[in-house]
């Protein structure tokens, strides 16, 4: 089912495009996407500046975008019975996006990939819907879906307020923030601000250099070897902040608590200061330096 603004006459160059589409998938990209028999009919193609900007909305469903080195945008998938496809803009900026025919009845679950320059800019919305993405930018935001990211970017903001987040990429930059939901920040981001409310955030990455985490009532792990010279800030209210770190890990440590405790593991290094809601703790030469404050929440510093 097509708008009628729609220009559907793909050219035979979009054609071979497309045909080469299958060929240029790398094989990480082909494991996170089914394949192009079963992710659906074209329903629309066209060439487009390698840095344009896609406003993509589906409410329900999934959205899996996929970034590729053509300078061209191909969308597959299949529309609900009941719901209007669009597809409008010009080479510098597309809206993209699925619309209920009857504004009484709730969306039905619709379900695209969509393949797009890689240096292009992206801003997909979603209520109940998932979003995936593989080497592409942008904002991505969802009220209950799951959002994951993958692959190179150069810049990720990422929000989910009842949905799990998880953001494994390599970027000088990620904002990531969810209510309830699982919060997981993996691969090598340089700069990172990730926040939950309730949900519990985990952070697993050797790569990161600039990191603040915060939460309100979920519980912060942090587990890695912390890059030198990295600056990092951890704040909870009721939560816990877990540290767990190898034992060569060189870094400086200033934890306080107003009324939780302070549990160290590192029992070998005779700490700065210590007391029963705070520690001063220099491991090795101290080449990172780590802040972590809570209300009432426990931290725990744990040898890997």
């Amino acid at each position: 089912m097509r708008d009628s603004q729609v220009d559907m006459n793909i050219s035979m160059l979009g054609v071979a495009v497309v045909g080469a589409m299958v060929g240029s998938i790398s094989v990480a990209q082909a494991q996170t996407s089914t394949s192009a028999n079963n992710e659906g009919p074209i329903l629309g193609a066209r060439a487009v500046n390698a840095t344009a900007g896609f406003t993509i909305k589906n409410a329900a469903g999934s959205v899996r975008l996929i970034g590729w080195d053509y300078d061209s945008i191909v969308v597959r998938g299949r529309v609900a019975t009941g719901e209007r496809f669009s597809f409008v803009g010009d080479k510098a900026a597309m809206k993209i996006g699925m619309y209920s025919q009857d504004a009484g009845t709730p969306p039905r679950p619709s379900h695209f990939v969509i393949y797009l320059p890689k240096r292009s800019s992206v801003t997909p919305t979603t209520v109940t819907g998932d979003l995936f993405a593989t080497d592409v930018s942008g904002i991505f935001t969802s009220v209950s879906g799951t959002i994951q990211i993958r692959g190179s970017a150069t810049s990720i903001e990422a929000e989910s307020i009842n949905g799990s987040v998880d953001i494994d990429v390599a970027a000088p930059w990620v904002h990531a923030r969810t209510g309830q939901g699982h919060l997981l920040i993996r691969g090598t981001p340089q700069d990172v601000d990730a926040a939950t409310i309730g949900g519990t955030l985990d952070v697993a990455s050797p790569a990161i250099l600039r990191g603040r985490f915060t939460s309100v009532s979920g519980d912060i792990h942090y587990a890695g070897q912390p890059a030198w010279g990295g600056i990092f800030e951890f704040s909870n209210h009721s939560g816990a902040v877990d540290f767990l770190l190898p034992r060569a890990t060189s870094a400086r440590l200033e934890l306080s608590s107003v009324v939780g405790l302070i549990e160290n593991g590192f029992d070998r290094i005779r700490p700065v200061a210590a007391g029963p809601h705070s520690l001063r703790i220099n491991l090795g030469r101290g080449d990172a330096q780590i802040t972590a404050r809570t209300f009432k929440g426990v931290i725990r510093l744990r040898p890997e």
